[in-house]
Protein backbone atom coordinates (compact mmCIF):
# COMPACT_ATOMS: atom_id res chain seq x y z
CA UNK A 1 0.00 0.00 0.00
CA UNK A 2 1.83 3.42 -1.18
CA UNK A 3 1.04 5.45 2.23
CA UNK A 4 2.82 4.72 5.95
CA UNK A 5 1.28 5.34 9.05
CA UNK A 6 3.68 8.41 11.07
CA UNK A 7 3.31 8.75 14.75
CA UNK A 8 3.05 12.18 15.96
CA UNK A 9 3.76 13.76 19.34
CA UNK A 10 0.78 11.49 21.09
CA UNK A 11 0.64 7.79 19.14
CA UNK A 12 -2.46 7.53 21.05
CA UNK A 13 -4.37 10.51 19.23
CA UNK A 14 -3.99 12.59 15.68
CA UNK A 15 -2.87 10.08 13.38
CA UNK A 16 -1.40 11.77 9.76
CA UNK A 17 -1.27 9.42 6.79
CA UNK A 18 0.72 10.47 3.57
CA UNK A 19 1.90 9.39 -0.05
CA UNK A 20 5.42 7.48 0.24
CA UNK A 21 7.29 9.73 -1.68
CA UNK A 22 6.40 12.99 0.51
CA UNK A 23 9.31 10.27 2.67
CA UNK A 24 13.05 11.21 3.20
CA UNK A 25 14.81 8.43 3.94
CA UNK A 26 11.71 7.08 5.11
CA UNK A 27 10.78 9.40 7.95
CA UNK A 28 8.89 12.37 8.41
CA UNK A 29 7.57 14.40 10.84
CA UNK A 30 4.61 15.71 11.32
CA UNK A 31 4.87 19.36 11.31
CA UNK A 32 7.09 19.32 8.27
CA UNK A 33 4.58 17.36 6.82
CA UNK A 34 1.36 19.73 7.48
CA UNK A 35 3.67 22.72 6.98
CA UNK A 36 4.20 22.51 3.38
CA UNK A 37 1.79 23.98 0.74
CA UNK A 38 -1.37 22.54 -0.19
CA UNK A 39 -3.07 23.14 -3.14
CA UNK A 40 -6.33 22.23 -1.58
CA UNK A 41 -7.39 21.19 1.82
CA UNK A 42 -11.06 18.80 2.40
CA UNK A 43 -12.82 19.61 5.58
CA UNK A 44 -14.41 16.08 6.70
CA UNK A 45 -13.36 12.50 5.87
CA UNK A 46 -16.97 11.19 5.27
CA UNK A 47 -17.72 9.66 1.76
CA UNK A 48 -18.46 13.24 0.15
CA UNK A 49 -14.90 14.96 1.66
CA UNK A 50 -13.00 11.63 0.85
CA UNK A 51 -14.10 11.38 -2.73
CA UNK A 52 -13.46 15.07 -3.56
CA UNK A 53 -9.78 14.10 -2.06
CA UNK A 54 -9.16 11.41 -4.07
CA UNK A 55 -10.28 13.30 -7.13
CA UNK A 56 -8.29 16.46 -6.32
CA UNK A 57 -5.08 13.97 -5.75
CA UNK A 58 -5.94 11.92 -8.57
CA UNK A 59 -5.41 14.84 -10.83
CA UNK A 60 -2.26 15.88 -9.56
CA UNK A 61 -3.35 18.95 -6.67
CA UNK A 62 -1.02 18.74 -3.22
CA UNK A 63 -4.61 17.79 -0.94
CA UNK A 64 -4.76 17.53 2.91
CA UNK A 65 -7.75 15.58 4.43
CA UNK A 66 -8.97 16.95 7.46
CA UNK A 67 -10.90 15.08 9.79
CA UNK A 68 -12.27 15.62 13.71
CA UNK A 69 -12.36 12.53 14.24
CA UNK A 70 -10.50 9.57 15.49
CA UNK A 71 -9.92 6.90 13.06
CA UNK A 72 -11.05 4.41 12.92
CA UNK A 73 -14.34 5.65 13.95
CA UNK A 74 -17.57 4.36 14.28
CA UNK A 75 -20.11 6.06 12.57
CA UNK A 76 -24.09 6.11 12.49
CA UNK A 77 -26.12 7.10 8.86
CA UNK A 78 -28.85 5.97 7.68
CA UNK A 79 -26.61 3.23 5.90
CA UNK A 80 -27.90 2.88 2.37
CA UNK A 81 -26.35 3.92 -0.91
CA UNK A 82 -28.50 4.66 -3.93
CA UNK A 83 -27.35 3.71 -7.30
CA UNK A 84 -26.45 7.26 -8.54
CA UNK A 85 -24.50 7.55 -5.63
CA UNK A 86 -22.53 3.70 -6.49
CA UNK A 87 -22.38 4.67 -10.10
CA UNK A 88 -20.41 7.91 -9.23
CA UNK A 89 -18.32 5.90 -7.04
CA UNK A 90 -17.39 3.37 -9.54
CA UNK A 91 -16.74 6.26 -11.92
CA UNK A 92 -14.35 8.49 -9.64
CA UNK A 93 -12.07 5.33 -9.36
CA UNK A 94 -13.50 4.42 -5.48
CA UNK A 95 -15.12 1.02 -6.60
CA UNK A 96 -12.80 -1.19 -5.41
CA UNK A 97 -12.70 -0.24 -1.94
CA UNK A 98 -16.72 -0.19 -1.99
CA UNK A 99 -16.45 -3.57 -2.35
CA UNK A 100 -13.96 -4.25 -0.07
CA UNK A 101 -16.01 -3.46 2.38
CA UNK A 102 -18.76 -6.32 1.51
CA UNK A 103 -21.75 -4.19 1.23
CA UNK A 104 -25.28 -5.88 1.02
CA UNK A 105 -27.25 -5.07 -1.84
CA UNK A 106 -30.78 -4.39 -1.59
CA UNK A 107 -33.64 -4.93 -4.29
CA UNK A 108 -36.95 -4.03 -2.10
CA UNK A 109 -38.39 -1.53 -0.39
CA UNK A 110 -40.66 -2.35 2.06
CA UNK A 111 -43.44 0.41 3.31
CA UNK A 112 -45.81 0.18 6.40
CA UNK A 113 -48.32 2.82 7.75
CA UNK A 114 -50.93 2.09 9.99
CA UNK A 115 -52.12 -1.72 9.21
CA UNK A 116 -51.32 -1.32 5.40
CA UNK A 117 -48.02 -2.78 3.96
CA UNK A 118 -46.44 -2.76 0.31
CA UNK A 119 -43.45 -3.99 -1.20
CA UNK A 120 -41.55 -3.06 -4.52
CA UNK A 121 -38.87 -4.25 -6.17
CA UNK A 122 -35.97 -1.20 -6.41
CA UNK A 123 -32.84 -0.80 -8.42
CA UNK A 124 -30.27 -1.99 -6.45
CA UNK A 125 -28.87 -0.40 -3.39
CA UNK A 126 -25.89 -1.67 -1.09
CA UNK A 127 -25.94 -1.64 2.56
CA UNK A 128 -23.14 -0.39 4.05
CA UNK A 129 -21.28 0.38 7.53
CA UNK A 130 -20.28 3.98 7.63
CA UNK A 131 -17.39 3.09 9.81
CA UNK A 132 -15.68 0.75 7.64
CA UNK A 133 -16.86 2.56 4.62
CA UNK A 134 -15.29 5.76 5.73
CA UNK A 135 -11.90 4.18 6.75
CA UNK A 136 -11.57 2.50 2.94
CA UNK A 137 -12.37 5.28 1.24
CA UNK A 138 -9.52 7.29 3.58
CA UNK A 139 -7.31 4.14 2.27
CA UNK A 140 -8.20 5.55 -1.23
CA UNK A 141 -7.46 8.88 -1.05
CA UNK A 142 -4.42 8.46 0.68
CA UNK A 143 -3.47 5.58 -1.66
CA UNK A 144 -4.45 8.58 -4.18
CA UNK A 145 -1.81 10.99 -2.93
CA UNK A 146 -3.77 12.93 -0.30
CA UNK A 147 -2.59 13.61 3.12
CA UNK A 148 -4.84 12.55 5.73
CA UNK A 149 -5.02 14.15 9.28
CA UNK A 150 -7.25 12.88 12.13
CA UNK A 151 -8.04 14.57 15.05
CA UNK A 152 -8.00 18.36 13.86
CA UNK A 153 -9.65 20.91 13.70
CA UNK A 154 -10.29 23.47 11.47
CA UNK A 155 -11.76 26.43 11.09
CA UNK A 156 -12.39 29.16 7.50
CA UNK A 157 -11.54 32.63 8.10
CA UNK A 158 -13.42 35.10 6.42
CA UNK A 159 -10.09 35.29 3.58
CA UNK A 160 -10.35 31.97 2.71
CA UNK A 161 -7.63 30.90 4.80
CA UNK A 162 -8.06 27.70 6.74
CA UNK A 163 -6.16 27.32 10.66
CA UNK A 164 -5.61 23.82 11.70
CA UNK A 165 -5.20 22.86 15.35
CA UNK A 166 -3.98 19.36 15.99
CA UNK A 167 -1.91 17.71 18.77
CA UNK A 168 -1.40 21.09 21.00
CA UNK A 169 0.06 22.92 17.53
CA UNK A 170 -1.86 25.40 15.08
CA UNK A 171 -1.44 26.14 11.32
CA UNK A 172 -2.38 28.31 8.86
CA UNK A 173 -2.97 27.57 5.14
CA UNK A 174 -3.92 29.30 2.52
CA UNK A 175 -4.94 26.65 -0.59
CA UNK A 176 -6.37 27.31 -3.98
CA UNK A 177 -9.23 25.57 -3.08
CA UNK A 178 -11.24 24.68 0.27
CA UNK A 179 -13.62 21.76 0.10
CA UNK A 180 -16.33 22.07 3.21
CA UNK A 181 -17.34 18.48 4.09
CA UNK A 182 -17.40 18.44 7.95
CA UNK A 183 -21.77 17.00 7.39
CA UNK A 184 -24.31 18.58 9.99
CA UNK A 185 -22.71 19.49 13.26
CA UNK A 186 -19.58 20.57 11.52
CA UNK A 187 -17.70 24.09 13.01
CA UNK A 188 -15.25 24.55 10.26
CA UNK A 189 -17.33 27.65 9.02
CA UNK A 190 -18.55 28.93 12.31
CA UNK A 191 -16.55 32.00 12.04
CA UNK A 192 -18.07 32.70 8.59
CA UNK A 193 -21.99 34.45 9.17
CA UNK A 194 -22.34 34.07 5.10
CA UNK A 195 -22.36 30.59 5.27
CA UNK A 196 -25.20 30.51 7.85
CA UNK A 197 -27.51 27.09 8.58
CA UNK A 198 -31.63 28.15 7.88
CA UNK A 199 -32.73 25.41 10.30
CA UNK A 200 -36.68 24.46 10.11
CA UNK A 201 -37.12 23.99 13.62
CA UNK A 202 -40.33 21.77 13.36
CA UNK A 203 -38.15 19.59 11.00
CA UNK A 204 -38.35 16.25 12.55
CA UNK A 205 -35.33 14.85 14.31
CA UNK A 206 -32.54 12.32 12.81
CA UNK A 207 -31.60 9.29 15.03
CA UNK A 208 -29.48 6.15 14.24
CA UNK A 209 -28.06 3.12 15.92
CA UNK A 210 -26.34 -0.37 15.06
CA UNK A 211 -28.50 -3.38 16.44
CA UNK A 212 -26.56 -6.98 16.73
CA UNK A 213 -30.28 -8.41 16.63
CA UNK A 214 -33.07 -7.71 14.08
CA UNK A 215 -35.27 -4.56 14.72
CA UNK A 216 -39.21 -6.04 15.57
CA UNK A 217 -40.91 -6.79 12.08
CA UNK A 218 -37.77 -6.20 9.52
CA UNK A 219 -37.31 -8.42 6.42
CA UNK A 220 -33.67 -8.80 5.51
CA UNK A 221 -34.40 -8.77 1.94
CA UNK A 222 -34.66 -4.86 1.48
CA UNK A 223 -34.90 -1.39 3.21
CA UNK A 224 -37.85 -1.47 5.64
CA UNK A 225 -39.79 1.61 6.73
CA UNK A 226 -42.57 2.00 9.11
CA UNK A 227 -44.59 5.29 8.76
CA UNK A 228 -46.45 6.27 11.92
CA UNK A 229 -47.87 10.22 13.54
CA UNK A 230 -44.57 10.67 15.41
CA UNK A 231 -41.98 9.83 12.52
CA UNK A 232 -40.65 6.74 10.42
CA UNK A 233 -38.15 4.37 11.19
CA UNK A 234 -36.22 2.36 8.58
CA UNK A 235 -33.82 -0.35 8.90
CA UNK A 236 -31.69 -2.65 6.94
CA UNK A 237 -28.86 -5.26 7.17
CA UNK A 238 -25.32 -5.26 6.91
CA UNK A 239 -23.54 -7.59 5.16
CA UNK A 240 -22.11 -8.90 9.12
CA UNK A 241 -25.26 -9.88 9.92
CA UNK A 242 -26.26 -6.85 12.05
CA UNK A 243 -28.61 -4.24 11.49
CA UNK A 244 -28.27 -0.13 10.44
CA UNK A 245 -32.10 1.42 12.07
CA UNK A 246 -32.19 5.62 11.34
CA UNK A 247 -35.24 6.98 12.36
CA UNK A 248 -37.09 10.55 11.62
CA UNK A 249 -38.75 11.19 14.72
CA UNK A 250 -41.03 14.54 15.81
CA UNK A 251 -39.18 17.28 18.62
CA UNK A 252 -42.44 16.72 20.29
CA UNK A 253 -42.62 12.88 20.06
CA UNK A 254 -38.82 12.78 21.61
CA UNK A 255 -39.60 15.29 24.38
CA UNK A 256 -42.78 13.44 25.76
CA UNK A 257 -41.46 9.76 25.27
CA UNK A 258 -37.80 9.85 25.09
CA UNK A 259 -36.19 8.32 21.65
CA UNK A 260 -37.09 4.83 22.69
CA UNK A 261 -40.84 5.77 23.42
CA UNK A 262 -41.46 7.29 20.43
CA UNK A 263 -40.01 4.12 18.03
CA UNK A 264 -41.80 2.31 19.82
CA UNK A 265 -44.70 4.20 18.86
CA UNK A 266 -44.05 4.02 15.68
CA UNK A 267 -43.64 0.34 16.04
CA UNK A 268 -46.85 0.06 17.33
CA UNK A 269 -48.60 2.29 14.81
CA UNK A 270 -47.57 -0.45 12.33
CA UNK A 271 -48.65 -3.50 13.99
CA UNK A 272 -45.39 -4.82 15.59
CA UNK A 273 -45.73 -5.17 19.58
CA UNK A 274 -42.00 -5.02 20.18
CA UNK A 275 -39.23 -2.48 20.77
CA UNK A 276 -35.18 -1.94 20.14
CA UNK A 277 -33.80 -3.55 23.21
CA UNK A 278 -32.96 -0.48 26.23
CA UNK A 279 -29.55 -0.79 25.69
CA UNK A 280 -29.49 0.50 21.99
CA UNK A 281 -27.47 3.22 21.80
CA UNK A 282 -28.82 6.24 19.75
CA UNK A 283 -26.87 8.70 17.98
CA UNK A 284 -28.84 11.92 17.14
CA UNK A 285 -28.24 14.29 13.96
CA UNK A 286 -30.02 17.57 15.54
CA UNK A 287 -33.41 18.48 12.71
CA UNK A 288 -33.19 16.95 9.70
CA UNK A 289 -34.22 20.21 7.08
CA UNK A 290 -31.35 22.69 7.33
CA UNK A 291 -30.13 24.52 4.04
CA UNK A 292 -27.15 26.97 4.37
CA UNK A 293 -26.93 30.25 3.15
CA UNK A 294 -25.05 29.98 0.52
CA UNK A 295 -22.94 26.95 -0.99
CA UNK A 296 -19.78 28.74 -2.26
CA UNK A 297 -18.18 31.93 -1.93
CA UNK A 298 -14.76 32.97 -3.02
CA UNK A 299 -12.30 29.58 -3.29
CA UNK A 300 -14.82 27.78 -0.67
CA UNK A 301 -17.05 25.35 -1.96
CA UNK A 302 -19.59 23.08 0.45
CA UNK A 303 -20.46 19.41 -0.52
CA UNK A 304 -22.59 16.67 1.48
CA UNK A 305 -24.65 17.20 4.35
CA UNK A 306 -22.11 20.76 5.24
CA UNK A 307 -24.37 21.87 2.40
CA UNK A 308 -27.72 21.60 3.29
CA UNK A 309 -30.25 18.92 3.87
CA UNK A 310 -33.69 17.27 2.99
CA UNK A 311 -34.93 14.60 4.75
CA UNK A 312 -34.30 11.85 2.49
CA UNK A 313 -36.77 9.12 3.15
CA UNK A 314 -35.35 7.22 0.28
CA UNK A 315 -32.38 6.88 1.27
CA UNK A 316 -30.06 8.84 -0.50
CA UNK A 317 -28.29 11.31 1.09
CA UNK A 318 -24.79 9.97 0.85
CA UNK A 319 -25.47 9.69 -2.26
CA UNK A 320 -26.04 13.56 -2.78
CA UNK A 321 -22.78 14.31 -1.30
CA UNK A 322 -20.94 11.96 -3.16
CA UNK A 323 -22.32 12.74 -6.78
CA UNK A 324 -21.26 16.29 -5.71
CA UNK A 325 -17.73 15.94 -4.89
CA UNK A 326 -17.03 13.71 -7.68
CA UNK A 327 -17.37 16.89 -9.43
CA UNK A 328 -15.31 18.85 -8.04
CA UNK A 329 -12.22 18.97 -10.38
CA UNK A 330 -13.87 21.68 -13.41
CA UNK A 331 -14.60 24.04 -10.47
CA UNK A 332 -10.88 23.43 -8.72
CA UNK A 333 -9.72 24.07 -12.46
CA UNK A 334 -11.61 27.38 -12.66
CA UNK A 335 -10.91 28.63 -9.13
CA UNK A 336 -7.45 28.44 -10.48
CA UNK A 337 -7.68 30.10 -12.66
CA UNK A 338 -9.25 32.85 -10.94
CA UNK A 339 -12.90 32.45 -11.94
CA UNK A 340 -15.40 33.15 -9.23
CA UNK A 341 -17.40 29.93 -9.79
CA UNK A 342 -19.77 30.40 -6.87
CA UNK A 343 -23.07 30.84 -8.41
CA UNK A 344 -22.34 27.89 -11.03
CA UNK A 345 -21.65 25.26 -8.18
CA UNK A 346 -24.45 26.49 -6.13
CA UNK A 347 -26.77 26.39 -9.23
CA UNK A 348 -25.30 22.59 -10.17
CA UNK A 349 -26.50 21.82 -7.30
CA UNK A 350 -29.63 22.63 -7.12
CA UNK A 351 -30.37 21.27 -10.74
CA UNK A 352 -29.29 17.89 -9.93
CA UNK A 353 -31.02 17.75 -6.36
CA UNK A 354 -34.30 19.79 -7.52
CA UNK A 355 -36.41 16.80 -8.57
CA UNK A 356 -35.09 14.46 -6.00
CA UNK A 357 -36.15 16.93 -3.16
CA UNK A 358 -39.53 17.02 -4.79
CA UNK A 359 -39.61 13.22 -4.84
CA UNK A 360 -38.45 13.40 -1.19
CA UNK A 361 -40.66 15.80 -0.17
CA UNK A 362 -43.92 14.18 -1.54
CA UNK A 363 -42.78 10.54 0.10
CA UNK A 364 -41.76 12.54 3.52
CA UNK A 365 -45.06 14.41 4.11
CA UNK A 366 -47.15 11.32 3.40
CA UNK A 367 -44.98 9.31 5.70
CA UNK A 368 -45.64 11.87 8.18
CA UNK A 369 -49.40 11.57 7.64
CA UNK A 370 -50.40 7.34 8.32
CA UNK A 371 -53.94 7.41 7.18
CA UNK A 372 -53.19 8.81 3.66
CA UNK A 373 -50.28 7.03 3.23
CA UNK A 374 -51.95 3.47 3.97
CA UNK A 375 -55.05 4.44 1.48
CA UNK A 376 -52.08 5.05 -1.02
CA UNK A 377 -50.07 1.67 -0.54
CA UNK A 378 -53.74 -0.22 -0.63
CA UNK A 379 -54.37 1.71 -3.72
CA UNK A 380 -51.11 1.57 -5.04
CA UNK A 381 -51.23 -2.76 -4.46
CA UNK A 382 -54.10 -2.71 -7.32
CA UNK A 383 -52.49 0.13 -10.17
CA UNK A 384 -50.32 -1.34 -13.03
CA UNK A 385 -47.37 1.44 -12.63
CA UNK A 386 -46.92 0.48 -9.52
CA UNK A 387 -43.40 -0.77 -10.38
CA UNK A 388 -42.83 2.61 -12.15
CA UNK A 389 -43.72 4.38 -9.03
CA UNK A 390 -41.17 2.01 -6.99
CA UNK A 391 -38.50 3.31 -9.53
CA UNK A 392 -38.94 6.81 -9.09
CA UNK A 393 -38.32 6.55 -5.35
CA UNK A 394 -34.99 5.13 -6.29
CA UNK A 395 -32.28 7.85 -7.59
CA UNK A 396 -30.68 6.35 -10.43
CA UNK A 397 -28.16 8.81 -12.18
CA UNK A 398 -27.14 12.36 -10.89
Amino acid sequence: MPWQLVPDWNPDRCIVVFPEECFSNGVRSMPEVVSQRFDAVVIGAGPAGTVAATVLARSGRRTLLAERSTFPRTKVCGGCLAPAGIASLRDAGLGDALDSIDPLPLDALHLHARRATASYPIKQYLSIERGRMDQAFVEAATDAGATFISECRARVGVDDSVSLEYAGRQECHRPDLVVVADGLSGSSLAERDDFGWDIDQTSPMGLGAILRDPPPGTTSDGITMRCGVEGYVGSSRLSDGRWVVAAALSPEAIRNHGVQGAVHSVLRETGVDGKCAPSTRWKAVGHLTRRRMRRAAGRVLLVGDAAGYVEPLTGEGMSWGICRAADVLPYAEAIGRGDDVSAQWSSAAERMLRSRRVICRTVCGMARRPRLLEFGLRLSSRLPFTGWASQQLCWSHS
